[in-house]
This record gives structure tokens, C-alpha cells and sequence, in this order.
């Protein structure tokens, strides 16, 4: 793969949600970094060169909230996309998520075409998609 190759990091406390996830991602042609708790998850992103976070909120000891209001504190939402994925449903949840930076806001059960495209959405502007050929090649 290439350097370009968008490198995302997906949360998620329950191993059965995050495995499928980073399957799906992976045969989309990403690169993809898993986390299982917060605090895992901040240090992925402390070491650099994660080009989009995919959050659950719903965890132990750190949620996806804490996480997020955290990341926001060193890196804008256009330097690090955030996107929630996440069971609460709740407009509140929507509205504090997006408050604090989060990019997007999707809810479980996912649909993974959908997600894929609304990564592609995030990511588009700053890296080439692994999908995406250069013309003439």
C-alpha cells in the first residue's frame, strides 16, 4: 500500500463490534489500528499518523465523550476527523458529540457501504482513497 493509505483508528470496548469493523476497513483497502479502551486509544493517537478516529462512546473508566473532548484539545476537527459510532441514540448524545468536535455521528447497527463512503467524505480532500488510481496508471 501505499503512503497515502488513510490510517484509521477504531475504538470500540466490545471485541465482537471492533473486530468486524476492522475487517470491513481493511478490505476496503485502510490501514486500520484498533483500541479497545480510551486511554489505549489516546496513546494510538499521541504517537501520530492516524488520519481518522472511529469512537464508540459507550465504554468503561473513559468514554468516547472524554476521548473526544481530549483530542479536541490538540487537534481541530479538519486535522483529525472524529466520527461517533455509537448505540445512543439519544438527540442529546448527537448534540454534546457534535458540541465538542466530533465530525459526524453514526449510530449501531452500521451499515459498513455507508460508513465507508462517509469516511471517503472526511478523508477526501487530504489523502488519496485506497480505492482511488491515479490517472494514466
Amino acid at each position: 500500500m501505499s503512503d497515502a493509505t488513510a490510517t484509521i483508528l477504531v475504538v470500540d470496548d466490545l471485541p465482537a463490534n471492533r473486530d468486524l469493523m476492522v475487517r470491513r476497513l481493511e478490505r476496503s483497502g485502510f490501514n486500520v489500528i484498533a483500541a479497545a479502551s480510551g486511554p489505549e486509544a489516546l496513546e494510538v493517537v499521541g504517537r501520530g499518523n492516524i488520519d481518522l478516529v472511529l469512537l464508540d462512546i459507550m465504554m468503561p473508566g473513559m468514554t468516547g465523550i472524554d476521548v473526544l473532548r481530549t483530542i479536541r484539545m490538540s487537534r481541530s476537527s479538519a486535522a483529525l476527523p472524529v466520527v461517533m459510532v455509537t448505540a445512543k441514540t439519544d438527540s442529546e448524545d448527537v448534540v454534546e458529540a457534535l458540541s465538542l468536535g466530533a465530525n459526524d455521528y453514526v449510530t449501531k447497527p452500521v451499515d459498513a457501504d455507508k460508513l465507508i463512503d462517509l469516511i471517503a467524505t472526511h478523508l477526501e480532500e487530504d489523502l488519496v482513497l485506497p480505492t482511488q488510481e491515479p490517472l494514466g496508471s
